[in-house]
């Protein structure tokens, strides 16, 4: 019943989140310059011709005052209807929906193979403390948080599918048709956003573990005699995750939105290269709903994440 009740709760504070974000998606949008008529129009003869022109407002719904347009479109969105791409003629949340698949596929991938590099890294680097292992994970940390995503996606394909060419550089297979065949395609973007998140991760972990390490309980721990990797891996790590957990939480928002530019840098189909490609032709209503729905889903990880602390520290309690 107190699941159920703080779930609630969570649901009811994150509505005026996600009204100020879609106030913010739906205004910033409409700051672009040019609009859908305009791109329509290009090329066909009726960009100058302003009867053709106001026709096509009106039929798209842009004749109206902003606020009225923002307005139809929640009522519309709040009932589940978000309706059709300007350009495809399709409806927007099938849209979304066929594409988002591999955007969650490739941002689990990003952070499993985080978390594999951090946990490692952040543990050795707390127990070998100001010892050349530290300082080398230190400084792996440091250039995961210093070197943007794409850049390093850039790096990636030069290395691995131009001077050595064992992996594809851009591409998609579903894991459904061939399964190993579709690692191929997934191991280069998924390491390009996965190490910048390893690097944050690393830090953090470093950071709890030594924490935890000071704790009265971990030096009874070690008078019983205890192994080292009794105290370190039975006692510490557990409590030591805890804010470690957070941060992947966090983190994990952060690939969906940084898988925007590495789904462009990879061709990568997912709701990133979607958004890119709506915001160039100024589909408003394809950008409005793919990063409303991207951000539900956010809110939806950070309270799996409140859960886990439970599962961790079972004094953690959900109020």
């Amino acid at each position: 019943m107190n699941i159920l009740l703080y779930m609630l709760k969570r649901i009811i504070y994150n509505i005026p989140v996600v009204l100020l974000l879609t106030i913010f998606v739906f205004a910033m949008v409409r700051f672009l310059p040019g609009d859908p008529a305009d791109i329509l129009l290009s090329g066909e003869g009726g960009a100058e011709d302003p009867i053709v022109r106001a026709t096509l407002m009106e039929e798209l719904g842009l004749d109206k005052p902003i606020p009225v347009q923002y307005g139809l479109w929640l009522w519309r969105a709040v009932h589940g209807n978000f309706g059709k791409s300007v350009y495809s003629q399709e409806e927007v949340f099938t849209l979304i929906m066929d594409r988002f698949p591999a955007t969650l596929m490739l941002a689990l991938s990003s952070m499993i193979v985080s978390i594999m590099v951090a946990l490692p890294a952040g543990i050795i680097s707390a127990v070998k403390r100001q010892k050349p292992a530290d300082y080398g994970a230190m400084i792996f940390a440091l250039l995961g948080i210093s070197i943007p995503e794409f850049w390093f996606g850039i790096m990636l394909i030069l290395t691995f599918s131009l001077w050595i060419p064992v992996l594809p550089s851009m591409g998609f297979m579903s894991p459904f048709q061939d399964f190993f065949g579709s690692l191929k395609f997934l191991v280069l973007p998924a390491v390009a956003l996965g190490l910048r998140m390893a690097g944050v991760v690393t830090r953090m972990t470093r950071s709890s573990m030594l924490d935890e390490l000071g704790q009265d309980y971990v030096r009874t721990a070690r008078a019983k005699g205890l192994s080292e990797r009794s105290v370190i891996f039975i006692h510490t790590l557990k409590n030591a995750l805890i804010p470690t957990v957070t941060i992947v939480g966090l983190q994990f928002g952060t690939i969906l939105g940084g898988s925007v530019i590495i789904e462009m840098v990879f061709s990568w189909p997912g709701v990133g290269q979607l958004i890119i490609n709506s915001i160039l032709t100024r589909d408003y209503l394809v950008v409005q709903a793919a990063v409303l729905l991207l951000a539900v889903f956010f809110l939806f990880v950070n309270l799996v994440v409140d859960f886990v602390y439970t599962l961790l520290n079972p004094r953690v309690e959900l109020v």
